[in-house]
């Protein structure tokens, strides 16, 4: 059995779980007997995973004492039969070190630690350049490293085709699952009075149509609304079912890096990128090492810093197709979608060489 080890809160937003549920289902399409049991620590992203068929468990216990559920796995998991993948910030050495006694184990990792594991997956652009430190802690740790490991959500991987438009009339703002400091509120303001400055024709402006996307754990969500809910040329996107399809509307989107990146990359609609935390640092780096999209940098660091540039390569957008041609064809260059599938195919390998 596969077990997976995941939360989703308005902490951490929903990335993890996300993730993961891509994998859980490129596991379930090798058969039924593969078909994966989620462990969650409580009850904050239960809904969300049932709504797409699987079974979870949650443990009862705060998501950030790891060590804390312990007692419990080792009555769920069985070392001779079960594999147990961990997508967890909380998740230290001694933790794996643990787990790794009860159950096969694999990680996925972001910043370059060398968990004692038997599979350690970094999807992320800038992963190859992490394999020496990887390989500290075990000369031969087994490590799935880079963007064709990267999980991307089913709905991304059909129906990709897209088409740059002569002209930027839609533009979508996300800052995923969460939105801790209200960055969509501080970009929309900034995008709103900015709106004059990148259109005339006829000497009249045209107005640009915002999207705004609120995540399931975004605290700001009634503030959001109170404050950009009638303006007639902002929508606010709640409870959003079909995020793709509003991608291929959009001619731009500004998204915090993350798994979103990946799937903006995927249909290759001309992008911004900003992010929050330091473990979205390098991937914003290596984005803006690879293509021409604009890294405008930490938010909670400085926000006017980043919503400046934002502002400037939104306008760069707007007045140069170009621009937004070349974007396109270097996203669509990044990823190609089957991420998903080879973790799971190597996930399963595992348990085939250990028997």
């Amino acid at each position: 059995m596969l077990y997976i080890r995941a939360d989703g809160n308005t902490q951490i937003g929903m990335g993890h779980v996300m993730r993961c549920l891509s994998i859980a289902e490129a596991a379930a399409a090798l058969g039924e007997s593969h078909k994966p049991v989620f462990l969650v620590a409580d009850e904050g992203c239960r809904s969300m995973i049932t709504e797409r068929g699987f079974r979870v468990i949650v443990l009862h216990t705060d998501y950030k004492d790891m060590m804390s559920e312990l007692s419990q796995l080792a009555k769920i998991l069985d070392k001779e039969q079960d594999i147990l993948l961990v997508d967890s910030y909380q998740a230290d050495t001694v933790y794996f070190e643990a787990v790794s006694k009860l159950a096969v184990t694999v990680c996925l990792e972001d910043m370059g630690e060398p968990y004692p594991v038997d599979l350690l997956i970094n999807y992320n652009l800038y992963a190859p350049k992490l394999k020496e430190n990887y390989q500290i802690r075990k000369k031969k740790l087994n490590t799935l490293l880079g963007a064709d490991y990267m999980p991307l959500r089913s709905v991304f991987q059909t129906d990709i085709d897209y088409c740059v438009k002569d002209k930027v009339t839609d533009v979508m703002i996300t800052t995923g699952g969460s939105d801790p400091y209200f960055a969509a509120g501080a970009f929309a303001e900034a995008f709103l009075a900015a709106e004059s400055g990148f259109y005339l024709y006829s000497g009249k402006t045209k107005q640009i149509t915002w999207h705004i996307v609120s995540g399931p754990f975004n605290t700001f969500a009634d503030q959001l609304k109170e404050t950009y809910g009638q303006r007639d040329n902002v929508v606010i996107h709640e409870g959003l079912k079909d995020l793709k399809a509003l991608m291929k509307q959009c001619d731009v989107v500004l998204t915090a890096t993350g798994s979103t990146v990946y799937e903006v990359s995927a249909l290759g609609v001309p992008m911004i990128a900003f992010y929050f935390a330091e473990n979205q640092r390098q991937g914003a780096k290596a984005l803006a090492e690879l293509t021409d999209i604009v890294n405008a940098g930490c938010f909670g660091d400085d926000r006017e810093s980043v919503i400046s540039k934002a502002v400037e390569a939104l306008k760069k957008c707007v007045d140069d197709k170009s621009y937004r041609g070349l974007l396109h064809r270097q996203e669509r260059r990044l990823i190609d979608g089957k991420g998903a599938g080879r973790i799971a195919n190597e996930i399963f390998r595992l348990r085939e060489i250990r028997n």
